[in-house]
């Protein structure tokens, strides 16, 4: 199995490819606009300024529940688009997105068994552009949800595996096991940097188990891809684990706190059940549900048909291979019979983890992109000619495209900056604390403040002042209880008042008619008011 042709013409075409298309899907993702994405106003941005800056012990949940998720992806765009101008950060990170596709050809490349070097070259390269135009993958392109991101270390993962098959197989057992780690340790690097890529992780170790190969090879190749993925993990994820275990108990915080049982969270799993099925019989047949009711599985409305066509082949296209090789009828054969009992095999593992655990779309948007070539593959299975498998795998794939509709979670027009806010002066910041309030996205603009300035939020989606069975609350008040200096309360516009009852809570008044506007480029306006101690709060101090 070779990632690239050997024939000159052939090879040549594909190194265009491969240095072309990155750079040309970033160049895309400026035409779509900036991104302003609810998440980058509430953690994306500020949690990779808190990182850089030593911030983390200073500001109490800023960023709301998220304030505890790993920020290592956020530090390279927060570097890229504080220091760039807009649109060349954009460009570049876009660029980054734009990989995707290289990985998705050079897996192509690999795995498929379709004419000669011009058309196999041809045919990857049209799954690889495919794999960046569905609708949920091109909605997330320029922007820093990082699904798209952390696809590359699935998608890496394949290319290793997919481009050693024969040697993972039959060849030497130390080389064939350091291949399996090393694929894993880019799996659970991915997994480090976001949580729930470990569906991928699982269902990439479980396939080796239907390689045609011994059976102990098999079990050998997926101990070691899990070695591989702990390795990874603990490479870009093991720094945050162990920050969260010395400071709250949980290397997971606040996620699984039943088993942990940090005193600083309530004893709940912290699952956002949301966007689960209404019913077993919903979660059993999802896909052909959820692609046109599309707010059960995301924020805002997108069509892709990927998962419903492969929910539907695959099985079919498996069950009819079983038959047709039991009338001695072979299968079309479209792609590597190992890569696709491998690739199938993974792909369905991660769906079935996916609807088990999560429901979110974006999550399933690495299978997205194997989509394309997937479904290929399973074409490929069914007992009929070469012909009428390729004209049944064109049609699919033309039907999928051409309905597929991008998700838009949120852009602007073009700034010089990616993120700009115009804070009003603050006298005396060096004894100044300012509280956040409500429940909408406003970290974004704390990196405007002076630096001196800590922040923190009264009233989040993880904590209110009146929350019961929080550990965290004490905390919180024992912060707010010893600043001795002035207040002043951040907020959404329409959040004010409720801003001002969270405060009562805790002794403080709101001054609704003392406050000033903090202008934006990604949402809408905020208020920073003053606040003042009540008498009770003053006599409680004294």
């Amino acid at each position: 199995m070779t990632l690239l042709p050997t024939a000159r013409r052939p090879r040549t075409a594909a190194l265009a490819f491969l240095l072309l298309a990155p750079p040309l899907y970033g160049l895309l993702g400026l035409a779509l606009g900036m991104d302003a994405n609810w998440d980058l106003r509430n953690y994306h941005w500020y949690n990779a300024y808190a990182l850089l800056t030593g911030r983390l012990g200073m500001d109490m949940l800023p960023a709301q529940m998220p304030s505890f998720y790993n920020p290592l992806l956020d530090v390279p765009f927060y570097l890229l688009a504080s220091h760039l101008p807009a649109r060349a950060a954009g460009f570049v990170w876009g660029t980054l997105h734009g990989l995707n596709l290289a990985l998705a050809f050079l897996l192509a490349h690999a795995t498929l068994r379709v004419g000669g070097a011009g058309q196999r070259v041809a045919l990857a390269a049209l799954l690889a552009v495919m794999a960046g135009f569905g609708g949920g993958t091109l909605g997330l392109l320029g922007t820093t949800f990082h699904d798209n991101m952390v696809s590359l270390g699935i998608l890496g993962a394949l290319v290793v595996v997919a481009g050693t098959l024969p040697r993972l197989i039959d060849g030497p057992a130390p080389g064939a096991l350091a291949r399996a780690a090393a694929a894993g340790l880019l799996a659970g690097a991915a997994m480090g940097m976001k949580n729930p890529t470990v569906i991928y992780a699982v269902g990439l170790c479980l396939a080796f188990l239907a390689l045609p190969a011994r059976p102990w090879r098999r079990l050998w190749l997926a101990f070691f891809f899990g070695v591989g993925v702990l390795g990874g993990l603990a490479l870009c994820g093991g720094f945050w684990m162990a920050h969260l275990w010395v400071e709250y108990g949980n290397p997971v915080f606040p996620h699984m706190n039943q088993i942990f049982k940090s005193p600083f969270a309530a004893l709940s799993g912290y699952v956002n059940v949301g966007f689960f099925p209404d019913s077993r019989l919903e979660r059993l047949f999802f896909p052909l549900v959820f692609p046109f009711a599309p707010l059960k599985v995301g924020e805002v409305p997108f069509l892709d048909l990927r998962v419903l066509v492969l929910f539907v082949l695959v099985p079919a296209a498996a069950a009819l291979a079983l038959l047709g090789r039991a009338v001695r009828h072979p299968s079309a054969g479209l792609a590597d019979t190992a890569a696709t009992r491998y690739l199938l095999t993974a792909m369905a593992v991660t769906y079935a983890l996916w609807v088990g655990m999560f429901c979110i779309y974006r999550y399933l948007v690495p299978l997205e992109m194997l989509a394309p070539l997937a479904i290929v593959m399973a074409a490929g299975l069914l007992p009929v000619p070469r012909r009428a498998a390729l004209v049944l795998a064109a049609a699919l794939l033309l039907l999928v495209q051409a309905t597929a509709r991008p998700a838009d979670w949120g852009r602007v027009p073009w700034s010089d900056r990616w993120v700009e806010a115009a804070v009003p002066p603050i006298e005396d910041p060096d004894d100044t604390m300012v509280l956040m309030a409500g429940y909408w996205a406003i970290s974004h603009v704390i990196p405007a403040f002076p630096p001196r300035i800590p922040f923190v939020r009264i009233q989040s989606n993880f904590l209110q002042p009146d929350s019961v069975g929080n550990g965290y609350l004490a905390l919180m008040q024992d912060k707010v209880g010893a600043h001795r200096g002035r207040f002043l309360m951040l907020s959404t516009i329409p959040d004010t008042p409720g801003a001002a009852r969270a405060a009562a809570l805790l002794g403080l008044r709101v001054e609704q008619d003392d406050c000033r506007v903090i202008p934006n480029n990604l949402g809408e306006p905020l208020n920073l008011c003053a606040v003042q101690r009540t008498a009770d709060h003053e006599r409680s101090v004294d």
